[in-house]
């Protein structure tokens, strides 16, 4: 049986707005350079910020967009400031790379409801700037190759991120999720998540929270006996899948919308790279939090309606 193929049915409307992701006017509009300057008067010693927080916001994700080396978007940035004859200071890169550290930045999720949500969440490895892919094919891994971990939650109805966390390697899927209802604004009608989340305590905090679980759970897994409340779900989905089948279940629940949050890893890897440019991992979180307001921007503009080919 051959792969399904898909066709684009608003394929002119997306080849323009894939084509508007690359204005600068995008990511450097009016009102980003009218609050370049920080005009704050702040109460602390020392010499007050020259930039704002929006400006140091806008210099990195232009860096993120573009592609672009901290000094390389310093260059950019000058030379585009001096041909579009705009007055400003840009900052150099000692000072992106200092001032990203305190930037305090939240998830912009652009067209979701407000309405409770659908809740898809998934994982997947960044790397970390280090050994190249062809020294650990000839030579292997050495000691110091690490990496880190995204933790992505989108609605699955507007498919905008709105949770991300990135943490090391070492923190596992459930951790990650533990304070997930407080973290996101709004209420979440159900929770989406593969296997790894089959786990007590993620039962616990979507059961206290009232929350939908589409969790499948282990292929060697039994009912449990105890009659607590947060199992409840467990134990039925795994009577259902005795009773009809795995595939049955998954389909009954419509777990299969989880391709949802593939799809969005597939997407930030693809547009924004699998590697994080920054080396520490303050600077590493703010880099995936504007990253991820960027994948949510383009998917603003845009996105593909495509139909099935028979």
């Amino acid at each position: 049986m051959g792969k399904d193929k898909y066709k684009v049915r608003n394929w002119q409307d997306y080849n323009r707005g894939l084509k508007k992701r690359g204005e600068i006017s995008l990511w450097l509009n009016k009102e980003v350079l009218a609050g370049w300057q920080d005009n704050e008067q702040g109460s602390n010693r020392g010499r007050p910020c020259v930039y704002s927080d929006l400006a140091i916001e806008a210099c990195l994700t232009i860096r993120k967009v573009f592609n672009l080396a901290l000094r390389q978007c310093e260059g950019f940035l000058v030379s585009l400031f001096k041909s579009l004859k705009i007055d400003l200071p840009v900052p150099d890169y000692t000072v992106l790379c200092r001032r990203a550290s305190q930037l305090r930045l939240n998830i912009k999720s652009l067209g979701t409801s407000s309405k409770a949500i659908d809740l898809i969440v998934d994982s997947t490895g960044l790397k970390v700037q280090g050994e190249g892919e062809w020294k650990v094919r000839k030579h292997g891994a050495g000691k110091h190759r690490t990496w880190m971990k995204l933790h992505l939650g989108l609605d699955a109805a507007s498919q905008q991120i709105i949770f991300s966390k990135l943490t090391t390697n070492a923190v596992t899927d459930e951790q990650a999720v533990e304070e997930l209802p407080t973290v996101i604004a709004g209420s979440i009608k159900s929770f989406t998540g593969d296997g790894a989340y089959d786990k007590t305590t993620v039962r616990k905090m979507l059961h206290a929270a009232r929350i939908k679980q589409i969790i499948p759970p282990q292929k060697n897994a039994v009912i449990n006996k105890s009659g607590k409340a947060f199992l409840r779900s467990r134990n039925k989905a795994i009577a259902d899948i005795k009773l009809q089948s795995r595939k049955d279940w998954k389909i009954a629940v419509n777990y299969h919308r989880r391709s949802l949050a593939e799809t969005a890893m597939f997407r930030y890897k693809t547009v924004i790279g699998s590697t994080l440019q920054a080396r520490s991992l303050i600077n590493q979180k703010v880099e995936a939090i504007i990253s991820c307001n960027i994948l949510n921007k383009m998917l603003q503009l845009i996105k593909p309606q495509s139909y099935k080919v028979k």
